[in-house]
């Protein structure tokens, strides 16, 4: 069986015992509300997208529901390579959301196991475990192994907490949080027949589990309890909770999950799970690009593993690209990135692939998955075009690392006696320029050296933590220590009605009031409110939420920020001046309760939007749309947005590029963007059109967006089409002026755009027409001769540049200045035509130069005046010298004064006409100052 007749029999299974399917989540763990999971890193399980189900806090459009989920789980990548283990992997599963439960959900996976319709699996060959306590399960089971004509205790097991109890071991340990015991299914994969009779024990099952012959293939999770419990220590986390209770929710759940790969290995008898169809047009694509004669020679096994490798992190890579992830250094882009670079390098090292390759490898990809996963094909650009920047890249960081290794050694052998090859450094090798530790081991194994594997091992440890981000297991349900208080009114609603497309204005009711707490969970005197509807925008797709006021007869509240969670529509906000009956500063959760039980928040009131700053956010949103059509006109269909501000005094906009702009693409895509702005074309709206539609006639989907079966469609003339929930102008001519302030890059392989538009493009205008302005008047100039002016000024401090050089070179010395002895002092004076201090300051530091019995003095005329530059050796000193002194007495001499310290010293003269006289009595008042009598 194939893994599309395989995906394709679950899912008709199951739709044909009333379940619908729902279409696979994305690998960034948003849930059906739409609301980010911080405490994944990915997706890793079917049921991820479902918490808000699973909890009541939102409605399934069915409670059965069946998925196929694309996952990403990062726990193994160390081990990938070997016959079994994936980091992307595919999660069948089948959901009950209140509906059916143990009974039923048993009954359907034997069935599905078992009938000659669907799987057709032997009984003998398969086991269950069960949860140690859970009687039912154990029952339900052996109903169905009887029916088989085979022993209970033969093929089902009792286990504990860590193995069949999920979260695992939250039985006694916590989390707090929905949880429930789970059964699993396993298949027996040796030839040799399983047991057939008792005794055969739990005991048997995990020795033959452990030696591989049982592999599990199929899990049911029964959520059915509410862990209820307490931080030992709050200040200590890790210290974990003591159990104060379990109570049954108010309704069982099921949640359960197969791995479609490992069960298609089980069916077709596979030793490899990379013997499955689906790696097959992936490693043929991988092996037509090996060299086989790469002179390493590496054995076939492990161009196997290699192979193996490759075919599994292009996989993991291309859906990480696909659903908005990017290479980068923390996070989903961390783990991303390391994926990527163990897989050029095991390319590079044993495949002797030398040329950029990875890209490439990606037809396999859509060929064997994209069938079934369209957006491969619609993203193929922009994920082509990221994996051959990402590669680039590394190929250059490799050589860089090999530098680094080669600079450890030489300091080595600098410094005798240093013991084995750092462990730390010998990550870094492989975190920073990719180098696996076998690499560096076979490196420093040629310089007699070994790696110290413990600080290798601790440095690892710390980076797959940064990687793996939180387990998952620790805030399951994404429990949160911050004080929370919610008191609904009468008017509360499930989901807020946004009338904000249309309104700017409206009538309303507060539905739902939360006080703010510091951390002595003392209020704040700050509000988050929501009602049941409202005009203000949410803040969503990088447009920014809505400010204004929200009013009452009796107070008026100022709304900072919008935001939306769980389909309410959430206003930050702050009582105004005059609210004085809303001060409720350092109140404790107890008093505040009281107080907004009182009804002061829940009266009928007007919302009012900040219009201004609205148009101001419409401008720049709609402006973006035509900057993304621009950019894809001018350099291609693989720029995708990666990220977007649209804020209301600029916009942001980051999009996959490979390179830097030149300044003529940028003139060209700006430009672009006026002539449609000009045109004042319609900006038309299409709302609540399906998916399919919208994407049938070519909407663009933006990059790591979550949508839901119905859209809404933005469409500006023939150039711009997307899908967006944001708020925009009515026609492109209320955009006025669109200017980009930079181009620059965001990360690997993503540029970013900042620009205005508006008022403050207007602005930037009048600034800049300010500048130039007071530039020419600088430079003497008018703002149209401005350039001119620029490149005289550019040309004149070139020739003086040139000017000081040739000081700087020339051979200052006996030849060039007047010397004369003066006691024990030799005095030597060079006469400079014209220049100024500092020409005079080389000069004299030339004459002084090795010569410590020397007075080197310099004038010149500077500015139309004298000045004269002195410098004493430190034994002219000695012997009474003193620079300061002496270029005093000849400033006075040309009508003006000056000095400074022994050694060196300046001075200047209004009257150059005595230049002459004063330097003709320099011997004489050097004289003087060596016998005690000058100054």
């Amino acid at each position: 069986m194939t893994v599309r007749e395989l995906r394709q029999k679950y899912l008709e299974f199951f739709q044909s015992k009333g379940h619908i399917i729902h279409p696979s989540g994305s690998l960034v763990p948003y849930d059906v509300t739409g609301k980010l999971d911080e405490s994944l890193l990915f997706t890793g399980a079917g049921m991820v997208q479902f918490k808000p189900y699973f909890r009541g806090l939102a409605q399934p459009p069915n409670k059965r529901l069946v998925t196929s989920q694309k996952c990403v789980r990062t726990g193994d990548i160390e081990t990938v390579g070997d016959s079994s283990h994936l980091t992307f992997f595919e999660m069948m599963g089948n959901f009950s959301l209140g509906e059916y439960f143990k009974k039923e959900a048993i009954a359907l996976s034997w069935e599905f196991i078992t009938s000659a319709k669907w799987l057709s699996l032997d009984p003998r060959r398969v086991a269950f475990t069960v949860f140690e306590e859970d009687d039912e399960a154990y029952e339900l089971w052996a109903t169905q192994i009887g029916a088989a004509n085979l022993q209970a205790e033969d093929r089902i097991f009792r286990l504990g907490e860590e193995t069949n109890f999920w979260p695992a071991g939250s039985f006694s340990k916590g989390p707090p949080g929905p949880c429930g015991p789970n059964t699993e299914m396993f298949y027996w994969t040796s030839k040799e027949e399983p047991s057939p009779n008792a005794p055969y024990c739990a005991e048997d099952f995990v020795r033959d589990e452990a030696q591989g012959k049982w592999l599990e293939f199929w899990n049911d999770v029964f959520i059915q309890y509410e862990w209820q419990g307490r931080l030992r220590n709050p200040q200590r986390p890790g210290d974990g909770y003591d159990k104060t209770g379990m109570p049954s929710l108010p309704f069982e759940s099921v949640d359960t999950g197969m791995g479609l790969e490992r069960t298609v290995t089980v069916l077709g008898g596979f030793k490899s799970i990379y013997d499955i169809d689906v790696f097959q047009p992936i490693i043929a694509k991988i092996s037509s690009l090996a060299n086989r004669m790469y002179e390493s020679n590496p054995s076939e096994e492990s161009r196997d593993q290699a192979t193996r490798i490759i075919a599994d992190h292009i996989r993991t890579a291309v859906f990480c690209i696909a659903d908005g992830i990017l290479p980068a250094n923390t996070g989903r882009g961390y783990v991303l990135r390391r994926l990527i670079r163990r897989a050029v390098l095991k390319g590079q090292r044993v495949l002797g692939i030398e040329q950029p390759f990875f890209h490439e490898v990606f037809e396999g990809v859509l060929e064997s998955m994209g069938d079934h996963y369209r957006e491969l094909h619609e993203r193929g650009d922009v994920i082509v075009e990221t994996l051959k920047s990402e590669e680039t890249l590394f190929r250059r960081t490799l050589a860089e690392g090999y530098r680094t290794f080669l600079d450890y050694l030489h300091t080595r052998r600098e410094a005798k006696g240093l013991g084995a090859f750092p462990g730390d450094l010998a990550f870094k090798l492989y975190d920073t320029y990719g180098f696996p530790l076998e690499v560096t081991q076979e490196l420093a194994a040629e310089a007699g050296l070994e790696v110290d594997l413990e600080s290798y091992g601790q440095a690892m440890r710390e980076a797959q933590e940064r990687s793996r981000g939180a387990s998952g297991m620790d805030a399951v349900y994404g429990e949160h220590d911050e004080a929370l208080v919610i008191v609904a009114s009468k008017a509360a609603v499930p989901q807020t009605r946004f009338i904000g497309y249309d309104h700017t204005e409206a009538k309303a009711r507060v539905a739902q009031v939360s006080p703010r707490f510091d951390a002595d969970r003392k209020t704040t005197g700050t509000f988050q409110i929501s009602l049941d509807q409202t005009p203000f925008y949410a803040e969503s797709g990088g447009q920014v939420g809505d400010t204004g006021t929200i009013s009452s007869k009796d107070w008026t509240l100022r709304v900072l920020n919008t935001w939306r969670e769980f389909g309410q529509i959430w206003h930050d906000v702050e009582p105004s001046n005059g609210s004085a009956s809303l001060d409720f500063k350092g109140l404790s959760q107890e008093a505040i309760v009281a107080k907004l039980e009182e009804g002061l928040f829940f009266k009928d009131v007007e919302a009012r939007v900040d219009i201004d700053r609205r148009r101001r956010i419409t401008r720049n949103h709609t402006a973006t749309h035509l900057l993304h059509a621009a950019l894809r006109t001018v350099l291609g269909n693989h720029v995708t947005q990666a990220g977007s501000l649209v804020a209301p005094d600029h916009l942001r906009f980051d999009f996959t590029h490979g390179r830097a702009m030149s300044p003529e693409e940028v003139a060209i895509v700006e430009r672009l963007v006026n002539e449609h702005a000009l045109l004042n074309e319609a900006v038309q709206t299409h709302a609540d059109i399906s998916i399919d539609e919208a994407k049938q006639r070519g909407a663009m989907a933006l990059f790591g967006e979550k949508y839901g079966d119905r859209v809404r469609m933005v469409q500006i003339g023939n150039f711009s089409l997307e899908l967006c929930g944001g708020c925009h102008v009515r026609s492109t001519g209320e955009i006025g002026l669109f200017k980009i302030l930079s181009e620059s890059s965001a990360a690997s392989g993503v540029r970013r755009i900042e620009a205005v538009t508006g008022e403050d493009a207007y602005d930037w205008v009048l600034s800049l027409s300010k500048t130039v302005g007071e530039a020419a008047r600088i430079l003497k100039s008018s703002p149209k001769e401005l350039v001119h002016a620029a490149e005289r000024a550019v040309e004149q401090q070139r020739e003086l540049n040139k000017r000081l050089e040739r000081l700087r070179t020339q051979n200052a010395g006996d030849e060039a200045a007047k010397t004369e002895m003066v006691g024990q002092i030799e005095l030597a004076i060079e006469r400079l035509p014209e220049g100024d201090s500092k020409e005079a300051t080389l000069i004299v530091d030339r004459l002084a130069e090795g010569r410590a019995k020397r007075v080197s003095l310099v004038s010149l005329l500077s500015d139309g005046k004298a000045l004269f530059v002195c410098k004493a050796g430190a034994e002219a000193v000695a012997l009474g010298a003193h620079a300061g002194n002496l270029v005093r007495e000849l400033a006075k001499i040309a009508g003006g004064g000056g000095g400074g310290r022994a050694d060196f010293a300046t001075a200047g003269g209004k009257n150059v006409g005595k230049m002459e006289e004063a330097l003709a009595s320099a011997s004489r008042i050097l004289g003087q100052q060596m016998n005690g009598t000058g100054q």
